[in-house]
């Protein structure tokens, strides 16, 4: 038997229509929580950021709805830039307190959903408790990773991760970070992210390469993500430079776009690489699976991630990958028994980034990867209803599982909440 509920859902991390690649695995969940359930949700947007788009088309903040069919409202809220950060909760709440209470009085939830502890899991919590419905922090990693540094920002974080009826973690890296922070152990639980399995699934590298007019007679590994300093570009640059010494056939391909772009253009040039590596901008979620199909082999080189889309997207699409070995990326990697389909290297190890390159474009670690299982968002989906309506004390609660899965799986898995 089908339980709908009605869950309200807030993260200031959502895609709108002026960023419509940011959050988009807040999109993804709430999409698939709507199969079967009534989502609201609720993405503040700052007053900095609605300044610099006043000149657009207002109506695009109506995209999302429009094309998924869920209803999302952006409401404007104020906070002090680089400063009085342990503020941030009440400024957001302050600002979206009205918004907020109409949709409250409107929607009538029975569970409210955050992602990102402070300031987002802050006003989710205040909503939560007067009504005395469960709230679920969702949390992303930099938030009790790096946020908590702020000595006079933690114990709001923490009085979040205390309150809340529930933490969920992506990963038990974070998981562990949570409880280290004096989150009673019991009350945090592991639920991994998924993909979108009508997007990310195995295919044609030949004709994936076609429809991008890339190269069929080479090798190609594939980076994607922000450029930005913590990505560790200059790694990666530094490791394909020693790869092709060995085999002059590889070509990188560089998906997305930042502030270090023309800082990694020029260390490409610098060691004549600009004939063996492609810059290709910044992609839609739904063009990707193409690039992953296309490439050989999926590379990271970050200082610091949580449990990164790009590599749980790769392997969907039946890619291996090389990555630094930081954050939850070692929970990916060791997802399937048997024979790897991945390698980890240390941080800013150029040379063994080389190596692991060379090694993971064995044939073997391409059919390993070709049959290894990935969760999809329905799992996700299920898995955090069935903790909310634990929560509620609903009898029949179905049981939680974080087995990888492909399409098609979901309801013949065995489930286990753990509580």
């Amino acid at each position: 038997m089908i339980f709908s509920m009605r869950i309200l859902y807030l993260s200031s991390i959502f895609p709108h229509g002026t960023a419509r690649v940011t959050g988009t695995f807040n999109l993804e969940l709430c999409r698939a929580l709507a199969f079967e359930h009534d989502v609201r949700v609720v993405a503040p947007r700052s007053f900095i950021e609605v300044w610099k788009t006043r000149r657009e088309n207002r109506t695009a903040d109506r995209w999302v709805t429009e094309t998924t069919g869920i209803e999302v409202s952006y409401p404007s809220y104020f906070y002090t830039p680089g400063f009085a950060r342990s503020l941030y909760g009440e400024s957001m709440r302050w600002s979206v307190r009205r918004h907020l209470g109409r949709i409250v009085n409107e929607f009538q939830p029975e569970a409210v959903v955050s992602y990102w502890a402070h300031p987002d899991g802050e006003v989710a919590l205040r909503a939560a408790q007067p009504l005395g419905i469960p709230s679920v922090v969702i949390i992303g990693g930099s938030d009790v990773l790096l946020l908590p540094n702020d000595r006079r920002r933690m114990p709001k974080i923490q009085r979040v991760l205390r309150e809340s009826s529930a933490v969920m973690t992506v990963s038990e890296g974070l998981r562990r970070a949570v409880i280290e922070l004096g989150t009673e152990p019991s009350r945090v639980h592991t639920i991994y992210q998924g993909v979108d399995d009508k997007l990310f699934f195995p295919g044609d590298a030949e004709a994936a390469r076609k429809k991008l007019s890339l190269p069929t007679d080479r090798r190609l590994l594939l980076w994607v993500g922000r450029m930005v300093a913590v990505k560790g570009l200059d790694t990666l640059i530094a490791a394909f430079d020693l790869a092709r010494h060995k085999h002059s056939d590889l070509h990188l391909l560089l998906v997305g776009d930042g502030p270090l772009r023309a800082a990694v253009q020029a260390d490409v040039e610098r060691r004549g690489l600009s004939d063996h590596v492609t810059f290709a901008g910044t992609q839609l979620p739904a063009q990707l699976p193409n690039w992953y199909r296309a490439a050989d082999l999926c590379v990271l080189s970050s200082w610091s991630e949580g449990l990164p889309n790009v590599l749980r997207e790769a392997v969907a699409c039946g890619r291996p990958f090389v990555s630094t070995d930081v954050g939850s990326v070692r929970e990916i990697a060791q997802s399937q028994a048997g024979s790897p389909f991945a390698e980890l290297v240390p941080v800013g190890d150029a040379a063994a980034m080389a190596v692991a390159i060379e090694r993971v474009l064995r044939p073997e670690y391409l059919a390993v990867a070709q049959s290894a299982l990935c969760r999809c968002w329905r799992d996700t989906a299920h898995d955090l209803v069935s903790l909310l309506k634990s929560l509620r004390g609903d009898s029949n609660v179905g049981q939680v599982s974080n087995l990888p899965i492909r399409s098609g799986q979901v309801e013949n898995l065995p489930h286990e909440i753990p509580v």
